[in-house]
């Protein structure tokens, strides 16, 4: 606790009221006051205070494009908690450094701030030498785009956990550098070492960082990645030792760092899918019986059968694989990979029909293994699917107040996505939709807009008898003409976000009934065969809009 020592004695002599800062809303005169807090804290201070107290810097102090006069004024402060072993989350502190730092190498704001951070610098040069690791690792922020600091720091930390630090940020501060530059061959060289020697942890970090040099470094080092990641001796040790990123709060875990490879692999999706069921196989073998590895492999497929729908055909297998799988989470994830796939998935609807009144739940996602069988099934055109389908839609909504998800994550859908392509079975769903509907309104539950958008789709009146429409019909996005429509479709195929607007425009098109020209047939052309998702989304919307936009496509290019 610094309360009293002469580290902080100096505040009192800056006129800090006349001080910008970055929040204008707050006045400098707090930054003493924090700073203060900070100094008096000790290990029995609650985490809650301290965290308020570094999260008023930031508001004050750290900014994104520009420093203030205050952040200059503050810099010795900031510098002497920093250094002084007894000051409490230290690594946050030098985080605060960090930023700061970054700002300033903006170029804008205070004139001082250069010549205040050249002064403070070879002070904060001694955060290398500190017997804390966390506090050598933090430090490595405020060297991370200069190289040749970096190499020596290599030369002298004999720590793993910041040796695995370091690596990946070699690697990243390396790719800044002219490639033929004397910098980047030593890079190069401690990387080939450490790929060559025989600590094996330090040797997947190795990877991922030659990869930052040279892309295709981790296609060529499959064989030896997968057998790293997939040791069972090995899997300790991965949640054993800290592997922090210098951008990531957390550390990596073994599960963490097999998805971090697995994007890099992702230049090559056929590799990466075959990696996938490399995991996948592991995790299911006997030397292993590892349900995290299987989890993994299933996380890692959705995420490139997400990004890459030409990963299916490899993936598939893989996920048909584990539907009897013993781990809840695992069969949970199999089935909705097989439900996103849709009719891909035929082969495998006795399985899935088996599932049916399989309870099973996943950790984190809403549903249960037999709500997705059974909306995989419905997918797959099964009619095994439909006795009490709306009933088990439905009653989840009974008793919470909305869902909470992430959008990038398997999760159950939504109830109007798995109903509104059924209309060939309305007959038989029709009365309990409209059942669940009267208890909705009744209860002015969550679902009546998603109930009336199916009864809508079906060709269904959506009120109630005697009911008044509530609400205006949505709204509608008018046609393009033939001009507006092509330009829309060039705009998108250059790389453009604009998906609503691509959607309209091919909607435009056909109902033009008009070839269009020839650039813009190349770019749908282009389009229909990449290997990329025509969808905003990153969860089984990405699916379902793909599976729209294609035939959108095909249809323009069909026009005579």
């Amino acid at each position: 606790m610094l309360d009293g020592l002469g580290v902080l004695d100096g505040l009192d002599s800056v006129d800090w009221r006349g001080l910008e800062v970055l929040d204008q809303r707050r006045s400098a005169a707090e930054v003493p006051k924090v700073l203060r807090r900070i100094g008096r804290a000790d290990a029995t201070t609650r985490r809650e205070a301290v965290d308020r107290a570094y999260g008023d810097l930031q508001d004050l102090l750290v900014p994104t494009e520009r420093v203030t006069d205050a952040s200059t004024a503050a810099l010795p402060f900031l510098v002497e908690l920093a250094l002084d072993p007894d000051t409490v989350a230290r690594p946050d502190l030098i985080d605060l450094l960090a930023q700061l730092a970054r700002g300033g190498a903006a170029g804008e704001g205070d004139p001082g701030w250069p010549a205040a951070w050249h002064r403070q610098w070879p002070r904060l040069r001694g955060l290398f030498g500190d017997p804390d690791p966390a506090i050598r690792r933090a430090a490595l922020q405020l060297i991370a785009d200069r190289t040749a600091d970096l190499l020596e720091r290599w030369r002298a930390e004999e720590d793993r956990s910041v040796r695995l630090t370091l690596l990946p940020a070699l690697g990243e501060a390396a790719a800044a550098e002219d490639p033929a530059g004397g910098l980047v061959a030593e890079v190069r060289a401690v990387l080939d070492g450490v790929l060559d020697g025989e600590d094996r942890v330090l040797r997947v970090a190795a990877v991922i960082a030659a990869a930052l040099l040279d892309p295709r470094a981790p296609l060529r080092a499959v064989p030896m990645l997968l057998e790293l990641l997939t040791d069972p001796a090995l899997a300790p040790e991965f949640e054993a030792l800290p592997w922090y990123a210098l951008d990531h709060e957390y550390p990596y875990g073994r599960d963490d760092v097999t998805g971090w490879v697995v994007r890099l692999l992702g230049r090559d999706p056929a590799v990466a899918a075959s990696f996938v069921a490399g995991l996948a196989a592991a995790g299911a073998a006997d030397r292993t019986g590892d349900a995290g590895l299987r989890r993994c492999a299933l996380d890692e497929g959705w995420w490139l059968l997400v990004e890459r729908p030409g990963t299916a055909a490899a993936l598939l297998p893989v996920a048909a694989g584990m539907l009897a799988d013993p781990d809840d989470d695992v069969r949970y994830k199999a089935v909705h990979l097989l439900a996103v796939l849709g009719r891909r998935a035929a082969p495998y609807a006795d399985r899935l029909a088996a599932l049916l009144d399989d309870p099973g739940e996943s950790e984190f996602f809403d549903g249960t293994v037999g709500d997705l069988a059974a909306w995989a099934l419905t997918r797959i055109g099964d009619p095994r699917a439909l006795p009490g389908l709306v009933e088990r839609l439905v009653a989840p909504y009974r008793d919470m107040q909305g869902r909470g998800y992430c959008p990038s994550d398997p999760r159950r859908p939504d109830v109007v996505d798995v109903l509104r392509p059924l209309r060939a079975h309305a007959a038989l769903l029709l009365p309990a939709v409209r059942e669940a509907l009267r208890d909705e309104v009744a209860r002015q539950g969550w679902l009546v807009r998603e109930l009336r958008e199916v009864l809508q789709a079906w060709g269904e009146d959506p009120l109630l008898p005697g009911e008044e429409a509530p609400y205006p019909p949505a709204w509608q996005p008018p046609p393009m003409d033939a001009g507006q429509a092509e330009a829309a479709v060039l705009e998108f195929a250059a790389g453009g976000e604009r998906y609503g607007d691509f959607h309209t425009a091919l909607a435009s098109l056909t109902g033009q009934g008009r070839r269009p020209a020839p650039a813009v047939r190349a770019a749908l052309v282009a389009l229909r065969d990449a290997d990329r998702r025509l969808s905003p989304y990153r969860d089984y919307r990405a699916f379902l809009g793909d599976e729209e936009m294609r035939p959108a496509i095909e249809a323009v290019l069909a026009l005579p």
